[in-house]
């Protein structure tokens, strides 16, 4: 079996906005972009998986059904979706935690923008490894597993995930439905990095009725934006305004430790997930899609 390893670098663009993350085999001889660069990186996390079932997961755009940028996820998603066969994320990443609140762990589907679906093809019965990554384990790399604690948050956040595929591509969508999942999904979040003492606490239940109100305004935001590069800078700047509101209101809910045990980094440290030139990139040639009809 291959090593899969979780790699990101810091862009230098914007002094405030998450790193980047991409995948790489343990021989080094194949990446998967995820939205982004595939070099210059450094080793966050690495474990023991196929990496044709990487491969095979992540398509050929590499993106892993992470299908539109910012409204399905960003590079973590797509990252983490590539990261499945070896059980591990790119957590540790900046920003990761504040992306994972607000598009999930492996993404986040649209009831908005019928363009935007996020199939997530595991490819269970693939197995084996690439070629390229067969020239045997780097010897700088020590892959691990992760605890048991964190498998069964994954595995919960993949079955939250399947629910809101199945959701949003049923013959009647329901857009609260897909609004209840994703706040569901950072429900147990919330359980994950700061433990279930938080529950039933005022503090919990205005978390969750706060991150439903950013789950509205985000397609709030996906309505008015037709996925091509007319408008893509404005869609960007909206997207990391929201992201920053969150982390606003999330401040003022909860205390220092808990805010910083939550997202991995203080109250002063405002952080942005939306990168404008990945996002250009992304929607430069993309056809204007139909507008949505009203249900």
């Amino acid at each position: 079996m291959g090593t899969l390893i979780a790699k990101h670098y810091r862009t230098t663009l914007f002094a405030k906005l998450a790193d980047h993350t991409y995948v790489e085999c343990g021989a080094g001889g194949k990446t998967w972009s995820c939205w982004g660069g595939s070099t210059g990186g450094k080793v966050l996390r690495s474990g023991t998986g196929s990496t044709k079932r990487a491969d095979e997961i992540a398509g050929a755009k590499e993106r892993a059904g992470i299908t539109c940028y910012l409204v399905n996820g960003v590079c973590h998603q797509a990252a983490n979706r590539i990261l499945l066969p070896a059980q591990i994320t790119v957590r540790g990443a900046r920003g990761y935690w504040i992306s994972s609140s607000l598009y999930g762990v492996y993404g986040r589907e649209s009831g908005v923008l019928g363009m935007c679906k996020a199939p997530f093809h595991k490819h269970p019965d693939v197995s084996g490894d690439l070629d390229a990554c067969r020239d045997g384990k780097r010897a700088d790399i020590d892959a691990s597993q992760p605890d048991a604690r964190e498998l069964a948050f994954l595995k919960t956040s993949l079955e939250l995930t399947q629910e809101a595929e199945s959701a949003a591509t049923a013959k009647s969508l329901n857009a609260s439905a897909l609004h209840d999942l994703q706040v569901r999904m950072f429900d147990e979040l919330m359980r994950y990095r700061i433990g279930e003492h938080l529950v039933n606490t005022k503090s919990h239940d205005h978390m969750l009725g706060m991150r439903r109100e950013i789950e509205e305004k985000h397609t709030e935001i996906e309505a008015t934006f037709a996925p091509n590069a007319e408008n893509v800078d404005a869609f960007v700047e909206n997207n990391n305004a929201l992201a920053e509101e969150f982390q606003r209101r999330a401040a003022d809910l909860l205390d220092d430790e808990t805010y910083v045990r939550l997202f991995d980094h203080p109250k002063d440290e405002i952080l942005v997930v939306g990168d404008p030139e990945i996002a250009r990139q992304a929607y430069a040639d993309r056809p204007r899609p139909p507008r949505p009809r009203n249900r």
